[in-house]
């Protein structure tokens, strides 16, 4: 069972879960995928429940192990790198900082373990957002699919050496015009200079302006599909990725997403090979909120078997 976005809607994520312990104990569904986003809601704070959501996947994945899978969607990974997510008014990354809390270790533990993509014997593949140009570079999917954010945050050390770190902070100020101390605590919630996450946001920013990795990272979680790009070149990247996740495997022939609205009916094919569907926000009426249910045990012929594995909650 496949669920796409919830972005902190805790009554979604809360029917999508039920529903899936209801399939499993009739034996009909195994595994309960959660495609990332499932954090930042776009309403006001009262009604985001992105730490109530996270706290029970953690807790739910003590009962349920490797039967319940969270990847990694673009909403994530600014917690993850300590860099600023907002639009608009919207401050998606100082929200969840502040809400995290105490729990802030096991939750970014989580994020860290998230992997970005599935594939399966089927010939059906899942993740986030969808194809990239990543994926038309020289080693662009050995960097995505071996990426480590440690490895990332270790090499920031050489970005930025500790001994630049007083320089940078009042380079900072300069820069922006803004207060270090006063922007720490606003973004990432750290009251001190004790704290060790205090040079976090000087490290993002290193990362996030110099790190080639972090851009592949980048240009595959937070890209637009066909949207950003012209469909038949979107086309070629999609099929780079399906052949990069079958290579010494299972062909790949289609890519099951999220990301991206799907304003008609709950979900939207792309290129005839990817299925995007909208659990959440992305689909603008409740009742056109979707999931997948599909048998992963058996070979995927067509998009037809597919789309007749989508179904609803409300």
């Amino acid at each position: 069972m496949i669920v796409t976005d919830i972005h902190g809607d805790w009554d979604a994520y809360v029917r999508y879960r039920d529903r899936f312990l209801e399939l499993k104990s009739a034996g009909s569904a195994d595994v309960l995928i959660f495609t990332g986003d499932m954090i930042h809601s776009y309403g006001p704070p009262e009604q985001d429940h992105s730490l109530e959501i996270i706290l029970d996947i953690l807790q739910l994945k003590k009962s349920l192990g490797d039967a319940l899978i969270t990847l990694l969607g673009n909403h994530e990974v600014p917690h993850l790198y300590s860099i600023e997510l907002r639009k608009g008014n919207l401050e998606f990354t100082a929200r969840f900082e502040h809400a995290m809390g105490e729990h802030r270790r096991k939750i970014l533990r989580l994020f860290n373990e998230m992997p970005i993509y599935i594939r399966t014997r089927a010939g059906v593949s899942i993740c986030h957002t969808g194809g990239a140009a990543t994926f038309l570079k020289p080693g662009g999917a050995a960097t995505i699919f071996t990426l480590s954010h440690e490895r990332i945050w270790q090499e920031a050390q050489t970005i930025l050496p500790d001994e630049n770190l007083k320089t940078a902070r009042a380079a900072f100020q300069t820069r922006f015009g803004l207060n270090y101390d006063e922007e720490v605590y606003n973004l990432l919630a750290i009251t001190s200079p004790k704290d060790r996450r205090y040079d976090d946001l000087l490290y993002g920013n290193a990362i996030s302006s110099y790190h080639n990795d972090f851009q592949l990272l980048w240009e595959t979680l937070f890209n637009k599909n066909e949207h950003q790009y012209r469909s038949i070149r979107y086309g070629l990247f999609l099929d780079a990725l399906l052949r990069e996740l079958g290579d010494e495997y299972t062909p790949q022939r289609y890519l099951v997403t999220g990301h991206i609205d799907c304003p008609a009916n709950g979900h939207t094919i792309v290129s005839g090979k990817q299925l995007r569907i909208a659990s959440g926000k992305h689909a603008h009426k409740q009742d056109a909120r979707k999931y997948l249910l599909v048998d992963m045990s058996q070979p995927i012929e067509n998009m037809r078997d597919l789309v007749t594995g989508l179904g609803s909650v409300y």
